[in-house]
């Protein structure tokens, strides 16, 4: 597996390369600039990516183009999307945390590098590579095999596990698939968050606008939910009714809460208009969170009640906010 570091100082880059190298990683690419990383994935060619990087180590501050922003054109070409990056940063500051996440970053580590979290975040990284590569070739492998009365089932599945309305997986795909991530979380010792959002006073809203509008509404905050959740790993589910889910897998509750306030925000700057409201002119939205390293004993039901709890807390001191289930 070849890992890409990414920083302008080279005694730093020396560093990080020998330490990797001692825990056995010996496929490792230098580069001094965002520019020099741009050229090693070929992203000024039209070539498919021959998918030789498996992981990034990038700074965030870089001459010329800086690390956040060499992340986010990453993430936005499809070719290298599913390379994981992780941001190494002097800044630890939640602006500079929200800020990477944003821009595509799988995670971040500290300077001065720790030497055992270096190690400990680039196994459960790479593991988790190998694990999304390898569905990754099963699913190119099942296209390119299958019958037409097979596509025609992938198809039926797919809508079944979709919701009508906004097109999102529904609850019975989010059912099935957190049962998977928490066994991986579980099985790799990686936090896993669970998001569960209502639309504040969604019945009055029907009730003025008519069950039309309300599904307009539906549509465009799950779009706003969407937009706003932008790692591979992560998903979002409507729950039922006006209710939504957001999956974050390896995601701590510092985080997360972050993500549930940039989703209260994010819908909030929607303005759609909630004349009967309350709370306010515009339609809201409440969050309850939910965040923990699972251990075997903790079930979904267990994490789905912390973050319906948290929620329902939200709704009763006043709506329109964000509750995590530990201030509880």
């Amino acid at each position: 597996m070849a890992i890409l570091i990414v920083d302008d100082n080279r005694v730093l880059r020396t560093v990080i390369q020998s330490l990797l190298e001692n825990a056995g990683y010996t496929d490792i690419i230098q580069a001094d600039s965002a520019e020099q990383v741009f050229e090693i994935l070929g992203m000024d060619s039209d070539d498919k990516s021959d998918d030789r990087i498996d992981l990034i180590l990038m700074d965030i501050i870089l001459n010329g183009i800086d690390g956040i922003e060499a992340c986010r054109r990453i993430k936005n070409d499809k070719r290298f999307s599913h390379i994981p990056i992780v941001i190494i940063t002097g800044h630890i500051t939640p602006e500079h945390i929200e800020t990477a996440f944003k821009a595509g970053a799988i995670d971040f580590l500290t300077k001065p590098i720790n030497r055992l979290e270096l190690f400990a975040r680039v196994r459960s990284i790479l593991h988790f590579k190998s694990e999304m590569d390898r569905i990754r070739e099963r699913e190119q492998l099942l296209v390119k095999t299958t019958t037409e009365l097979e596509k025609a089932n992938v198809l039926l599945e797919r809508l079944s596990n979709s919701d009508g309305l906004t097109g999102i997986p529904n609850w019975r795909y989010f059912d099935q698939t957190f049962k998977k991530l928490l066994a991986s979380a579980i099985r790799l010792s990686l936090p896993l968050s669970l998001l569960m959002m209502d639309i504040d006073n969604f019945k009055l809203y029907n009730d003025t606008y008519g069950h039309l509008a309300g599904d307009d509404c539906l549509k465009l905050i799950s779009k706003a939910i969407h937009d706003t959740i932008k790692r591979e790993s992560d998903f979002i589910a409507r729950y039922g009714g006006e209710e939504f889910v957001i999956v974050l897998f390896g995601i701590e509750a510092d985080i997360a809460v972050t993500l549930a306030e940039n989703i209260r925000k994010q819908v909030f700057a929607l303005k759609i208009p909630h004349s009967s409201s309350p709370i306010n002119e515009w339609v809201t939205v409440s969050l309850g969170v939910a965040s923990c390293i699972p251990e075997p004993s903790i079930s979904p039901k267990n994490i789905i009640d912390w973050a319906d709890k948290a929620l329902y807390m939200a709704k009763r001191r006043g709506k329109n906010q964000v509750i995590k289930f530990d201030d509880l």
